[in-house]
């Protein structure tokens, strides 16, 4: 039976995704499988360490219905991750398998290139635009979700609507509203965000060291 396969890495965010694995466990009974660079414990943004059950090495397309990635408060460690990175440019031209990144999750798949000339939405800071070379401006979408062919990204407070796109992606009968708690009110400004400016100098000098 094929399952979801979620890509972990150090400070990932497990309430995102929670509710994904919840809908796609009790309503098509596809079970979640946690994959990683390495077989450690890691941890995630609430202080939960989950242990991988498979490796990225391991990782067949055919065994998983799509793969996704939630997002990450931290990205220090993460986008040091070489073999990672080298796992996600593997997606890069690959028009059918689905791919679903909540949040931050998105700047993974645009740093490896998946999102390259498509459309997206993902919770960061606007300034990021202005020194990560890998976010292409014009494709970004103040939205809730979008869905730009096989990939779906979301912000981080639409967990309950990426769950449900996912599922309408793989072609899953599913209500808009199977889950409670949706973004009934939102403006493009509220994806929108711009750093404070005492912090655009420390973010910038994060990004260049990773």
């Amino acid at each position: 039976m094929q399952k979801l396969a979620l890509l972990v890495y150090p400070e990932f965010s497990l309430q995102e995704v929670m509710n994904l694995s919840r809908l796609f466990r009790w309503n098509y009974d596809v079970f979640t499988e946690v994959i990683a660079t390495g077989t450690d414990p890691v941890r995630s943004e609430e202080g939960i360490c989950v242990l991988p059950q498979k490796t990225t090495q391991e990782f067949a397309k055919d065994d998983y219905l799509c793969l996704i990635l939630p997002g990450c408060s931290d990205f220090t460690e993460a986008f040091k991750d070489e073999e990672l990175f080298a796992f996600l440019s593997s997606f890069r031209g690959d028009g059918g398998f689905v791919i679903g990144a909540i949040c931050s999750g998105p700047l993974f798949l645009a740093r490896a290139g998946v999102l390259k000339g498509r459309k997206f939405t993902a919770s960061i800071y606007m300034d990021l635009f202005d020194f990560c070379p890998f976010l292409e401006r014009e494709n970004y979408v103040a939205a809730p979700a979008v869905v730009a062919d096989h990939i779906v990204t979301a912000g981080g407070s639409n967990f309950n609507g990426f769950a449900v796109e996912i599922a309408h992606l793989l072609g899953l009968e599913c209500p808009d509203r199977i889950l409670s708690g949706y973004m009934d009110s939102w403006t493009k400004e509220d994806y929108e965000e711009y750093l404070p400016k005492e912090a655009v100098e420390e973010m910038k000098a994060i990004f260049s060291e990773i």
